[in-house]
């Protein structure tokens, strides 16, 4: 795999294959998850063909990584012109193993160790975004109370501010949205049920959606954006056909309310469908 340079983003890792076969349009009784998305590290990442400008209340996905480069993204997001904005992994930094940031300051899961993160097993991580009354156990945000706060396998785990005068104001995907990538830096791993929320969701609906460690249907907390990395009716293989373990991956299809397809980032760039999923 690949080194990654300065980035943002969001993920989780691999499991025991999958029971049962077909593909579910979103969910119920035809739920499956039996492939997610591999990418290199490299130049590997899937984004949308025009910005969505889609309100992340909510942001959750699942991630599988051993890479410990100095900055890498999940998710980006930018928002009134910034190329900056998601969430990331910062493993050489103390207190920094995940972080939300805005492009000047962050939030970080501090009391995480990189063993825990970084340690070739799935794992989930969520965003939610408070209003107000924002509170860390190093103090409280200022700018009304307004942040994001940070969940990790369906337990909340931030900690630390970048400055006690950051302004966490909502994030949008208006000027830029990306799984794997932000500006120049790219993600190392694999990375499966990608969704963004029009709400806050609560704390105890973040436990739901981990569901001890095996990803379920997001249909009932209505998603704007919900990427299922080839396991939707609609997701395809570069060739245009039904996705495979090993195949190019050609078009995943949004299954929230959006409508907002993910394809290559460029022509150049192979991002892979992988059998490896959260079980």
């Amino acid at each position: 795999m690949g080194v990654s340079t300065i980035s943002l983003g969001l993920g989780l890792g691999g499991g025991k294959a999958a029971t049962s076969s077909g593909r579910s349009g979103g969910g119920g009784s035809a739920f499956n998850n039996l492939l997610s998305a591999s990418l290199d590290g490299t130049n590997d990442s899937i984004d949308v063909s025009s910005n969505p400008n889609l309100d992340v209340y909510t942001c959750s996905l699942w991630f599988k990584t051993t890479e410990t480069y100095f900055s890498l993204p999940i998710a980006g997001f930018g928002k009134s012109g910034s190329q900056y904005g998601g969430i990331r992994f910062i493993p050489v930094v103390a207190g920094r193993a995940i972080e939300y940031n805005d492009g000047f300051q962050y939030i970080a899961a501090g009391g995480l160790s990189n063993s825990a993160v970084f340690d070739d097993a799935w794992h989930h991580v969520a965003i939610v975004y408070v209003a107000s009354g924002y509170e860390t156990s190093t103090g409280t945000a200022s700018n009304n109370g307004q942040g994001y706060k940070i969940f990790f396998n369906g337990s909340r785990v931030d900690t630390a501010l970048g400055s006690t005068g950051h302004d966490f104001s909502l994030a949008t995907t208006s000027s830029f949205f990306s799984v794997g990538k932000e500006r120049t830096s790219f993600y190392t791993g694999l990375i499966d049920e990608v969704a963004i929320f029009g709400s806050s969701l609560s704390d105890a609906n973040i436990t739901t959606i981990y569901n001890s460690g095996v990803p379920a249907d997001l249909s009932g907390f209505s998603p704007t954006l919900w990427w299922r990395m080839g396991d939707a009716a609609g997701d395809t293989n570069s060739s245009g056909g039904t996705p495979s373990n090993g195949d190019s991956i050609g078009t995943i299809k949004d299954l929230g309310s959006g409508g907002n397809d993910g394809i290559q980032g460029t022509a150049a760039n192979k991002p892979t469908f992988s059998n490896n999923v959260p079980s």
